[in-house]
């Protein structure tokens, strides 16, 4: 049996001051918001009233992203300015880092509610106990089955968070085994607004990439020097993968993108593409292909 170190207490809110973070429930412990939607809520920041947005009677003003030049898409972080413009554009959406560590441990969530610093446990809408911390600064969740999530600004920090998580509970007095730790494999999505010659770029690059159109309907291009992978479909849709932090996923999007505009097809690929399964979005279907591993099975 656990020790007991508290008897009640409540969940404590921590906000370092001068530190920004596109997470929302890191900074407010108590919103429902999801970590994975931080792209959207990143986004959705407050500008300046105009006189239209103010003045009663008035419907709200909404102002429509102006179309980017190839220029400014090619140099798309050196513009700040311009960077909102070219990510609604580009539909360029920002995954988070997280770490899973599987246990086969049963945790009672109440009890780690009591013993747990900055924790929040409320069953009626989400099962599992919420955390926040500092050093580094990420969130956790810890759910009843011994699973424990762990997200933060990079990988390398979900892991060390969800160790001195793990070191936190055997200090209680729980000792958790992971059997297996799991990251985010999609760092990031985006789309150009054209279809795409894999065929001609594999046959221009066969050494950085990996093609077969008769077992999957996807490139992948190995960025060299690194180890991101970049799928990319026919129809122009990209998942950039393997990223350790959001700067190489930066990095990453301004290397392909001068690339992708150069194999611009005026035609869809003729081959039959499975890209689709009912009424389910395929975008989602191939990232938790990507994330469960599945590619490297294929190619075999």
């Amino acid at each position: 049996m656990p020790r007991q170190k508290i008897t009640s207490k409540r969940a404590r809110v921590v906000e370092p001051k001068g530190q920004e973070t596109p997470f929302i429930d890191l900074k407010l412990i108590y919103t429902d918001e999801n970590l994975a939607d931080l792209n959207e809520s990143a986004s959705n920041e407050e500008s300046p009233k105009t006189e239209l947005e103010t003045s009663p009677g008035k419907s709200l003003a909404i102002d429509s992203p102006s179309t980017p030049t190839e220029e400014e898409i090619f140099n798309i972080y050196e513009d700040v300015s311009k960077l909102w413009d070219i990510e609604r554009y580009l539909n360029i959406v920002y995954k988070p880092f997280y770490c899973m560590g599987c246990t086969s441990y049963y945790f009672n969530l109440h009890e780690l509610d009591l013993v747990m610093e900055n924790a929040r446990f409320e069953p009626d809408r989400h099962l599992a106990v919420f955390l926040t911390r500092t050093s580094p600064f990420c969130t956790v969740k810890i759910y009843p089955n011994g699973n424990i999530y762990c997200q933060s600004f990079n990988r390398d920090g979900a892991r060390e968070g969800l160790s001195k998580v793990l070191q936190e509970l055997r200090n209680l007095g729980y000792y958790p085994r992971v059997q297996l730790y799991k990251y985010s494999v999609v760092n990031a999505t985006f789309s150009v607004p054209f279809h795409l010659n894999l065929r001609k770029f594999h046959w221009q690059n066969p050494g950085i990439t990996e093609y077969d159109p008769k077992k999957l309907p996807f490139l992948m291009y190995k960025m060299v020097g690194t180890l991101v992978n970049i799928a990319i479909f026919p129809t122009g849709y990209v998942y950039v993968m393997f990223a350790s932090s959001r700067s190489l996923i930066k990095l990453a999007i301004a290397h392909i993108l001068p690339i992708l505009y150069r194999i611009k097809s005026p035609f869809e690929e003729q081959s039959q593409l499975n890209l689709s399964s009912g009424d389910i979005n395929y975008k989602v279907l191939w990232e938790k292909y990507f994330q469960d591993g599945n590619y490297a099975v294929e190619l075999k």
